[in-house]
């Protein structure tokens, strides 16, 4: 039988070997985006058992260039001259899908959920099993529809398909059954009126799960690759995501610019969750929506 103290041992060496499971493709990453081309090419040619794989990780020489050339520009790689661009383009799609999405699915969840209409709760049960639909399908209306309004190669096309999240609608209004009524109806018979019941009384209170909607709205918006491979043609409209893929060269291939563009794509998240990693957890550990 399993004690307390060894079973919290045996959960301890379980997650170090998660994270070890998770660190190890990130610091292979991080280690070959310092070798040139050729020798990321030749390094792991006629490996011979792991431990000469291992070895031959180091670089033979350390070398910055794969940075530098991502930004200045270089022999080989297509998008160095459109990478700030690319980079500007993510940060515009990705902080205006973040915005609109906190805001317009928090007023739905409000309205669903404070603002009892007919049909309301049936239209919301059938937008929960539309969206189980894979994504996939919707690529040819939404095609259709962006080219009808000419966003074809235009940012309104990635930032207004996305907006309107039914799982994030369900996330907060779940989060607002926590959140007593009579709050509302106080605020009510006090002069408020239902924006103001929103504003001063819901939104406050559920400020924890909202930062988690933006969190995964700024990365869902960041990493998407699909859409933007479809709707963007014009490399100088492309966002980073998508457009890595148009890092090869036109006769070789650049693998370690790929790996150095891969890291440096990879940067905004990681800091931005580092910097909102407490009302993140706060937002997953919170099963009420008033503070105690």
């Amino acid at each position: 039988m399993v004690t307390g103290k060894n079973g919290k041992r045996i959960a301890a060496i379980f997650m170090i070997l998660l994270g070890i499971i998770w660190i190890v493709p990130i610091f292979w990453l991080i280690i070959n985006s310092f070798k040139t081309d050729s020798d990321f090419i030749t390094s792991f040619a006629n490996v011979k058992g792991p431990v000469d794989y291992l070895s031959r990780m180091i670089p033979r020489k350390w070398t910055v260039v794969n940075y530098i050339e991502m930004f200045v520009g270089g022999s080989g790689t297509n998008t160095t001259s459109n990478i700030l661009a690319m980079f500007k383009n993510s940060f515009i799609v990705s902080i205006s899908q973040m915005v609109l999405i906190v805001v317009i699915d928090s007023l739905a969840a409000y309205a669903y959920e404070r603002l009892p209409f007919k049909g309301g709760n049936a239209i919301f049960w059938a937008l929960m099993y539309i969206s189980m639909f894979p994504n996939v399908v919707n690529l040819l209306p939404m095609f259709r529809i962006a080219n009808a309004l000419g966003w074809v190669n235009n940012l309104n096309a990635l930032i207004w398909p996305g907006i309107c999240g039914v799982f994030n609608i369900f996330l907060i209004r779940n989060f607002m059954k926590g959140i007593p009524k009579a709050l509302d109806e106080a605020a009510t018979i006090d002069g408020a009126n239902s924006l103001q019941v929103f504003t001063r009384i819901i939104l406050p209170s559920i400020m924890p799960v909202m930062i988690v909607v933006a969190l995964f709205a700024f990365n869902g918006a960041w990493n998407d690759f699909l859409w933007p491979s479809i709707v963007m043609t014009d490399v100088q409209n492309q966002t980073l995501t998508a457009g890595l893929r148009l890092l090869s060269g036109q006769y070789e291939q650049k693998w370690a610019h790929m790996i150095a563009s891969c890291l440096v794509s990879m940067v905004p998240p990681f800091v931005l969750y580092m910097v909102a990693q407490q009302y993140f957890l706060q937002g997953i550990s919170v099963q009420a929506g008033v503070k105690e």
